[in-house]
């Protein structure tokens, strides 16, 4: 995984192409809060993507899920 030597270090901006429903759920999460902007909701779930399929470096361990904030 030749990739995960360039994890951190550098950006790229990607752009996606999603429905008026997808904006719309995006906004709101916004709007109530729950994160600053659409950029940060995108990160959040390619994160629980990568985890799911096992990709490092984005599996947690026990001692993160322990030590997250409830």
């Amino acid at each position: 995984m030749e990739w995960l030597k360039l994890s951190g270090k550098v950006k790229t901006r990607i752009s996606v192409t999603v429905t008026p429903a997808y904006v719309g759920g995006l906004n709101e999460l916004v709007e109530k809060g729950l994160y600053l902007n659409r950029g940060e909701i995108v990160l959040e779930a390619l994160r629980i993507l990568f985890r799911s399929y096992g990709l490092e470096p984005f599996i947690k361990t026990v001692e993160e899920e322990l030590l997250k904030p409830v």
